[in-house]
C-alpha cells in the first residue's frame, strides 16, 4: 500500500472515520533531507486537519483538531506566495516528529499521532 488514494481508503474502512483529499495531507520521507514536507492550506485549519507521514511498511496518522495551536502563524512558518503552513517533520532521531522549518520552534506532532498503521 503506497498511495496517498488506497491508505485513505483503507482508514476510512478500517476506523469508521472519513478522510478525503480535503481534509488530509500525505508525505513520503524526502530523499534529500530526513524529512516529511507538508503545504497545508491555512484555511484547511478551521477543521481538524489529517497528515500521514508515510513509513517503511506503513504510515504515522496524525490528527490536528481544531485550536491545538492558539495561533498558526505564531507557531508554524506561513508561506505568503501561496498562504500555506509550511512544515517540515523530522524522521531523525533528534527531534523526532519535530517540526524543524519553522524558525525554531520545534513544534512537537508526536502526542497527535491517533495511530501508527503498519501494513502486512
Amino acid at each position: 500500500m503506497e498511495s496517498k488514494k488506497e491508505i485513505i481508503a483503507h482508514i476510512n474502512q478500517n476506523y469508521n472515520v472519513v478522510l478525503s483529499n480535503r481534509n488530509t495531507s500525505y508525505s513520503k520521507i524526502n530523499k534529500s533531507k530526513k524529512v516529511w514536507w507538508f503545504n497545508v492550506a491555512t484555511s484547511k485549519f478551521t477543521a481538524p486537519v489529517n497528515l500521514l507521514l508515510q513509513i517503511e511498511g506503513g504510515v504515522f496518522w496524525i490528527v490536528l483538531p481544531t485550536g491545538f495551536v492558539k495561533a498558526i502563524d505564531k507557531v508554524f512558518k506561513i508561506r505568503d506566495d501561496k498562504d500555506v503552513v509550511d512544515l517540515e517533520i523530522n524522521a531523525d532521531s533528534r527531534n523526532f516528529l519535530c517540526d524543524v522549518k519553522s524558525g525554531g520552534t520545534l513544534f512537537d506532532f508526536s502526542e497527535y499521532i491517533k495511530e501508527e498503521i503498519y501494513f502486512c
